[in-house]
């Protein structure tokens, strides 16, 4: 058994899939969901109803003029052509309107639905008013009770404006039946009953027909659902595979899937960075692992806050980030490198309350010098090394010209 507090309609913390799944499990002869899911339901079958309301309704004209001759020709002896023209051009002329002005641009559903309804209403209530203001016989009264079956069995509307239209149109048509003095008392009983075996069954196949798409909506819905957390699992697991856990920024995987990328898409102007904390061994050894992974972590943010949004930021390993411009010349890539060496000279660590300051070496290596990514990963490691064996806190061009803490040629 669902608890009650599944199906209550209020209950904001019930994701969808909960709701759909609650809905599922029970049976019930009402047609409604709990206000979020209902709300739901009706967003995403708007712009299908609206769609699917216009074809019925002009498919559905056509149908009400062409069996209305048929059936007029067939059944009725004395027809009054200009009564008939009357109900046919007046129907059709008002349910045109409401159907072209109405049901095309409007977004409430509560709109479209009595929209709907009254067009229904308005070919059904024609017939019998046509078939009332004149003298009538049998077959004219059961001729105009057939645009009601029409609706109730082919037109779609939702069950409680469904329940509204058969009720209106029954009122109406036994009300001109038994005010129709003509007619003995077993012929009206007869109408009378004839109209509601028209109204009731069809009534019922409209609940049957709704639950049914509710419940196929529901099954969509939880399907799209799953599938959209599926999305969402892989996207994270996909994102964890390619971010280092330690310095959340991207990792070695990541960084060759980007050069590789970069390559493959003929771009020239760029370089690559490689920065190594100085004798970070050492800063180990002396303060203890857990620092060890705190400095480069605080490192790591410092500079990725100097870096613009589409250069790449990797831990390349150990104490060693890597850093991939986009769309650089060699002086801007050089720049940059000094700026960055710069940031983290003066960049505060903060550890247990302590402060410290450390410094990076940095290997330059400009892309228009090499032609794969695994030659320009080993010309910026050569010039990683120079700047180290140089004294470090210094930044290497590929060339070998080295540059100081000045950023100039030594």
């Amino acid at each position: 058994m669902i608890p009650r507090r599944i199906r209550h309609p209020s209950a904001p913390s019930i994701s969808l899939a909960a709701q759909a799944e609650a809905e599922l499990s029970q049976s019930k002869i009402w047609l409604s969901f709990p206000p979020t899911l209902e709300s739901r339901y009706k967003l995403d079958r708007a712009e299908e109803r609206s769609r699917e309301q216009r074809a019925f309704f002009r498919i559905s004209l056509l149908l009400y003029v062409a069996i209305g001759v048929i059936m007029k020709l067939a059944g009725v002896t004395h027809i009054s052509w200009s009564g008939y023209l009357f109900q046919m051009a007046g129907a059709t002329a008002a349910v045109s309107l409401l159907t072209y002005y109405v049901l095309k641009t409007t977004t409430s559903d509560v709109v479209r639905e009595t929209a709907s309804l009254a067009c229904c209403l308005i070919a059904s209530l024609a017939a019998i008013l046509v078939t009332y203001s004149k003298p009538a016989t049998i077959q004219d009264l059961i001729i105009a009770a057939l645009p009601a079956n029409y609706v109730l069995m082919f037109m779609r509307l939702r069950f409680p404006f469904a329940f509204i239209f058969a009720l209106v149109t029954f009122a109406s048509y036994a009300t001109s039946v038994l005010l129709r003095l003509t007619l003995t008392p077993s012929e009206q009983t007869f109408l009378v009953t004839f109209m509601a075996i028209i109204c009731l069954p069809a009534l019922v196949g409209v609940h049957s027909l709704e639950k049914a798409s509710r419940r196929v909506y529901l099954h969509g819905l939880l399907q799209h659902l799953r599938l959209k957390q599926m999305a969402a699992e892989n996207s994270t697991l996909s994102k964890l595979s390619m971010t280092d856990p330690l310095t959340q920024t991207a990792n070695r995987r990541r960084l060759d899937e980007e050069l590789s990328a970069f390559f493959a898409a003929g771009r020239l102007r760029g370089a690559l960075l490689l920065i190594d904390v100085d004798r970070f061994k050492s800063f180990n050894d002396k303060y203890g692992h857990q620092a060890g992974d705190m400095c480069l972590q605080q490192v790591a943010r410092c500079l990725a806050s100097h870096l613009r949004r589409r250069d790449l930021l990797a831990r390349f390993g150990g104490e060693e980030f890597a850093v991939l411009l986009t769309d650089v010349t060699t002086s801007e890539a050089v720049s940059m490198a000094e700026r960055l060496r710069m940031a983290v000279e003066v960049y505060p660590i903060e550890i247990k309350g302590e402060r410290f300051n450390v410094t990076v070496s940095i290997g330059v290596a400009v892309s228009d010098m090499h032609g794969i990514p695994k030659t320009l990963i080993e010309s910026a490691d050569v010039a990683l090394y120079a700047a180290k064996n140089a004294g470090r806190n210094q930044i290497s061009f590929s060339s070998e010209k080295r540059f100081g803490q000045t950023g100039f040629f030594d």
